[in-house]
């Protein structure tokens, strides 16, 4: 079993094969769970301290999970492709970017317009919000050195360099709010003690985390696929070239 998930996964062909058909019925799925949540956050109450702004969370946290858990997952990718010298481990890591880069930027519009209402101000440069925008710099830095660098042994080298040093930021936001002085509210979800929200409120934010978990795994699943076609394409062209 774990022979056949292996290879479905890290061999090219067996991955193309199914790969195309699941991302887009993921993403149907993954639309439907999100609109079921979405509604369902609409019909709570309104939060005593914020009203009906609150229900921003909905897609706030979900997208700030997933920009510090896409990049624990492109780090574990990284160091398959350097353990294994697997080429889907380096294309699931590149995937990871492009999506963990993406789910940061949504974390910190969906924040902003979250704090202009709260704090009176679209932005402050306070621990969280600050090694928030450091995550999309460690993003933006592999996504250039992989994809800018040439040749390619050295660019996955330095790329891989890059995206294990940032681990050290993960913990600087997670704890953030704990450390110094911010205006940024303390975990109320993503903490080991017992969630701080009514069961009520937060039953429509776990079911918002499973449907952007499950688009996550969908555009993952998709920008695995462009990649390996541009890389086909690549190919062809240098095959091409060095026939004519």
């Amino acid at each position: 079993m774990i022979q056949i998930l292996f290879r479905s996964l890290f061999v090219p062909k067996s991955f193309l094969a199914w790969a195309p058909s699941a991302y887009r019925m993921i993403y149907v799925l993954s639309i439907c769970v999100i609109a079921y949540a979405l509604n369902a956050g609409l019909r709570v109450p309104p939060d005593i301290t914020q009203g009906e702004l609150f229900r921003i969370i909905y897609v706030h946290v979900p997208v700030a999970f997933f920009s510090l858990s896409l990049y624990v997952a492109m780090v574990l990718f990284v160091i398959l492709e350097r353990l294994l010298h697997l080429k889907m481990a380096d294309v699931f890591a590149l995937s990871s970017a492009f999506v963990g880069a993406l789910m940061t930027v949504l974390a910190l519009i969906t924040g902003s317009i979250w704090a202009k209402p709260t704090w009176g101000t679209w932005w402050v440069w306070d621990a969280r919000i600050t090694s928030e925008v450091i995550l999309l710099c460690l993003y933006s830095a592999y996504l250039v050195s992989r994809l800018g660098i040439k040749p390619r042994s050295t660019a996955i080298e330095i790329a891989s360099w890059i995206a294990i040093l940032g681990l050290l930021d993960l913990p600087l936001i997670h704890y953030s709010v704990q450390w110094w002085y911010t205006l940024h509210q303390g975990p109320t979800v993503l903490q080991f003690a017992a969630p701080k929200m009514p069961w009520l409120m937060l039953f429509p934010l776990i079911i918002s985390i499973v449907g952007f978990a499950l688009i996550i795994v969908a555009m993952m699943f998709h920008t695995a696929v462009a990649l390996l076609a541009i890389h086909r394409a690549r190919l062809h062209q240098a095959q091409c070239s060095h026939l004519g």
